[in-house]
């Protein structure tokens, strides 16, 4: 049992660490631009960002949000190690008192966690910015002509690796907590 429970904890941090190093979402913003005086149309990429669980904990905390950043931080990485971490722990120590505390804390924390909250959060801004389109038509006075101005802005979004690493991880995570509980009482 012990091999088991161990490679379910490697398979639960390989689940782990690609969902936060790997990047989890990315935006793309780009306009075409239209106008009776030129040829052909131009388009421009306005706004580009990919970024990893760990890139968003560096950036937020680079421009001083730092209890969000932390948070982050805590709920989708330290609070996870930590988990893994005491579950493991509770295979090898030899005392049932120690090992039964440490599956008490693991499911306390378990349920303080915010990982799957964070996930849903990160699918849901996807869906919520998934290929929008805004077209916008006008007209610019140039020296002594009117010239017709056409531009169409396209937000694109994607979910990245790490999005499904990450929501690998926590559904593995609830499922691999429960078989360690079952074996704790068995």
């Amino acid at each position: 049992m012990k091999a088991l429970i161990v490679a379910l904890t490697l398979v639960n941090f390989m689940l782990l660490v690609p969902g936060v190093i790997l990047p989890i979402y990315s935006v793309s913003i780009t306009t075409r631009v239209e106008a009776s005086i030129i040829p052909d149309p131009v388009e421009v990429t306005v706004y580009e960002q990919t970024r990893s669980i760990l890139g968003t904990v560096q950036e937020l905390w680079l421009s001083s949000d730092y209890l969000v950043s932390f948070l982050i931080l805590l709920f989708s990485v330290i609070v996870p190690v930590a988990k893994g971490s005491m579950l493991l722990a509770s295979i090898y120590v030899s005392g049932a008192a120690i090992k039964a505390r440490l599956v008490r804390v693991v499911d306390l924390i378990g349920k303080w966690s915010m990982a799957d909250v964070f996930v849903v959060a990160v699918f849901l801004a996807f869906l919520a910015t998934r290929d929008q389109a805004q077209t916008n038509s006008f007209t610019v006075p140039v020296l002594i002509q009117q010239v017709d101005v056409g531009m169409e802005t396209h937000l694109t979004s994607a979910l990245g690796p790490g999005f499904y690493y990450f929501l690998g991880y926590c559904l593995f995570s609830v499922l691999w907590t429960q078989i360690l509980k079952a074996s704790q009482r068995a």
